[in-house]
């Protein structure tokens, strides 16, 4: 199992050292509340939720370059322009360019990363030179920090879009748009619908081209925007498909069960004996209060999504009725219960809903 960068943590764990002696960095180090977060909860990000996030986004990307039509669609460009949209101190960010430094060589990578904690954003930047400095890339990495409040209808994202991403790189549309726990924040929860982020992604992706959207999800979990997060983002892509099917260009492509089970009208929210879309993944990471590393693991609700005629093709691999599709919740509880895109179909072959590259 690959683990974190280990020079990459050093530079992290480091930081933690600037925390006073009796700062509880597991209580604080949230991102919940991202842009109200001190200096100090930063730092407790940093060790705390940054080694989770870097993994997530890693594992979603690894799973994704291994898909020969995505990676050959990437590999053919010279020039890949990513939006990363609220990335916090950049877990997410630097997931993803060491996914891209496994799979793609020699690419300009331009990374527009987007957060509204300016203290969040500048600890990223710092993280971020002093990875480059270091010599740790192939690819010609260039990160571009947008220092702004993403409010519902985007109208200040798109007046610094504009300004620091179509003027000054001539970027027209991106190559791939992320957001990672940003819909569960407190400073867009209840402002900001899943719709209103699926319409978005859909103006400004490139066809044939891929966005991720992941959120820390867990039925046990003591917020209820972390119970609920499945629910929402399934319900209102299903609305998003319907009220938008003349330009639609996304095509879901995880989690697989739930999405074709509603997108074919079945009223059930839940598949059989599932409580929840949510996967778990897990890290060899060390975290402040530890002294070596161990295994972490997280629950997450992962939507992997695609446009075009990739995202059609992808789409048409995942219709096997006869699959069993198991999540993180049912790992150990029911070993041998799994969710079909048919509730009355039993499952002879066994998948993981949020993996698209997978042999059966």
């Amino acid at each position: 199992m690959r683990h974190l960068n280990p020079t990459l943590y050093e530079v992290i764990y480091d930081w933690f050292h600037q925390l006073p002696m009796d700062y509880e960095a597991k209580k604080e180090g949230n991102t919940h509340d991202n842009l109200k977060n001190t200096q100090e909860a930063i730092i407790a990000c940093l060790v705390e939720q940054f080694p989770k996030s870097y993994r997530e986004a890693y594992e979603v990307y690894q799973d994704l370059f291994s898909q020969i039509d995505i990676f050959s669609i990437y590999d053919e460009l010279e020039e890949i322009n990513v939006l990363a949209l609220a990335t916090g101190s950049g877990g997410d960010v630097f997931g993803f360019i060491h996914a891209c430094e496994s799979f793609l060589k020699g690419k300009r990578i331009n990374i527009f990363t987007v957060e509204g904690n300016k203290d969040a954003l500048r600890s990223q930047v710092n993280l971020f030179r002093q990875h480059i400095q270091l010599n740790l890339v192939e690819n010609d990495i260039n990160l571009i920090p947008i220092p702004v409040v993403i409010e519902p209808g985007f109208v200040q994202l798109m007046t610094e879009l504009k300004k620091r991403c179509f003027k000054a790189y001539g970027v027209q549309k991106f190559d791939l748009i992320q957001s990672f726990k940003w819909m569960k924040e407190q400073s867009i929860r209840g402002r900001l619908r899943f719709y209103d982020l699926y319409t978005w992604i859909n103006d400004w992706l490139l066809p044939d081209r891929l966005a991720v959207i992941l959120e820390d999800a867990s039925p046990v979990s003591n917020h209820k925007c972390d119970q609920q997060v499945s629910m929402r983002a399934i319900n209102d892509f299903v609305f998003f498909c319907k009220h938008q099917w003349r330009k639609n260009q996304l095509v879901a492509l995880t989690p697989t069960p739930c999405i074709a089970r509603k997108l074919n009208g079945n009223k059930a929210m839940q598949c059989r004996g599932c409580s929840g879309c949510y996967d778990e993944m897990e890290a060899y990471i060390k975290l402040a209060d530890q002294k070596s590393y161990s295994w972490q693991s997280n629950c997450v609700f992962v939507m992997k999504l695609a446009t075009g005629e990739l995202g059609q093709r992808l789409a048409a691999n995942l219709q096997d009725e006869s699959v069993g599709y198991q999540t993180a919740t049912h790992i150990g509880e029911h070993p041998n219960r799994f969710c079909t895109l048919d509730a009355k179909v039993s499952a002879n072959q066994q998948a993981n809903a949020f993996i698209i590259n997978q042999r059966l």
